[in-house]
């Protein structure tokens, strides 16, 4: 049952590459460090994105909770909001610096870059990516419109400078 006024659960496509497993893990392993309830919804989603399949032609299928797409989305605005010095947002995340370069060699704002390249595969909303779906779920094989389905799908996303 649908509540009324609330997102729709999104069906969202992930890139099968080393960049975007490297950048889904590095943004759900800084999220866990974040005791609060959007970090740790956040962080536990978006470490299901990560896959050791890495063929770009393995698009996987993700159904993604508006819920969850709101936590990454909060945990987005914490971020920029420290990275520009305010000091309750920077006291949240203090413990991120650290973490990043010690394990990831990064920073916050390479976190940041990571999780709007993840924010940009998980809010894509194109027909083609639809169609693409549709074609995966009715089994409908391999056919000229899936195919063309796909290539705008990857090419939206390396506009968004996600490597698939």
């Amino acid at each position: 049952m649908k509540r009324s006024g609330a997102a729709p659960d999104r069906t969202v496509l992930l890139p099968s590459s080393f960049a975007w497993n490297a950048d889904a893990r590095m943004v759900s392993d800084a999220m866990s460090l974040v005791p609060t309830l959007p970090w740790q919804i956040a962080a536990d989603h978006v470490n299901d994105c990560v896959t050791t399949d890495h063929r770009p032609e393995n698009v996987r299928v993700l159904i993604l909770p508006a819920y969850v797409l709101d936590a990454v989305w909060t945990c987005h605005a914490a971020l920029i909001q420290a990275a520009a010095g305010d000091d309750d947002r920077a006291h949240q995340v203090r413990v991120l610096p650290d973490y990043l370069d010690a394990v990831h060699g990064a920073d916050l704002q390479g976190l940041i870059d990571a999780l709007e390249r993840v924010l940009a595969v998980f809010s894509l909303d194109l027909p083609a990516a639809r169609r693409f779906v549709s074609h995966l779920a009715l089994g409908l094989g391999t056919s000229p419109e899936k195919r063309a389905a796909l290539d705008e799908v990857l090419t939206a996303w390396q506009r968004a400078g996600v490597t698939c």
